[in-house]
């Protein structure tokens, strides 16, 4: 998979639980360099990465605009400070290049989708760096029924959109990377075979199993970053 770079871009919604982390980590990051993230939220849900605060917003922007790409990814406890502070420094939203906007079918989720829309529209963000993931798709769903009110409001700007279906797969990339799990060149049926004990056995098979849902994560998730960052792409 070829690695993308030299794109600045933010991830959020008011909403938690709509797998921004997750796009930011395994749509993104890989397809960009594996540059750093910066999670803007009071807890530490950033691990070893930096994780700054909403007030402390200005901080993020300087890096931001002094990197060749970034991944800034707003919690939702922040998002109202963020949104605050950037309202006294003018144009300052211009360093980046998207705003990586995800939801899921949830009413609520919907609605606080709208609002960020709208939210980023005020502040005078170009409706063509919006990009919305409706994410955690049932493969069964009707994605028009299901995304009806967010669908509505995105297209009605031109908004771009992509849809991320759910895996069973992301669970166990919760301590791993996509590339890591795919496990390229690996012999597993070997591997299995040589195992001394069935616990060895059974980690072995779980990771064959998951290297071939990973691969199906990562063919979705190369087609929804070559829709949505066509010119990165």
């Amino acid at each position: 998979m070829s690695k993308k770079s030299g794109i600045k871009v933010a991830v959020l919604n008011y909403s938690g639980n709509v797998g921004k982390s997750t796009l930011a980590r395994h749509l993104l990051q890989p397809r960009m360099g594996n540059c750093p993230i910066t999670f803007v939220e009071s807890i530490n849900e950033g691990g070893d990465e930096t994780n700054v605060k909403g007030k402390d917003f200005s901080t993020v922007m300087v890096d931001v605009l002094a990197s060749d790409q970034a991944i800034v990814d707003i919690g939702s406890s922040n998002i109202e400070q963020v949104f605050s502070k950037v309202g006294r420094m003018g144009d300052v939203l211009d360093g980046f290049d998207y705003f990586l906007i995800p939801t899921v079918s949830k009413a609520k989720q919907q609605a606080d989708t709208v609002k960020v829309i709208r939210e980023l529209v005020s502040l005078a963000v170009p409706e063509e760096k919006l990009k919305l993931v409706l994410n955690f798709v049932d493969p069964e769903d009707d994605v028009d029924k299901m995304f009806h009110h967010v669908i509505q409001a995105s297209q009605a700007l031109g908004i771009a959109s992509a849809v991320v279906h759910e895996s069973e797969g992301y669970a166990y990339l919760a301590t791993r990377s996509v590339d890591e799990c795919v496990a390229e060149g690996r012999d597993f049926r070997a591997e299995i075979a040589a195992a001394q004990t069935k616990q060895e056995k059974v980690e072995l098979a779980t990771a064959q199993v998951f290297s071939r849902i990973a691969r199906g994560i990562q063919r979705e998730l190369d087609e929804v970053f070559a829709k949505l960052f066509v010119q990165a792409a």
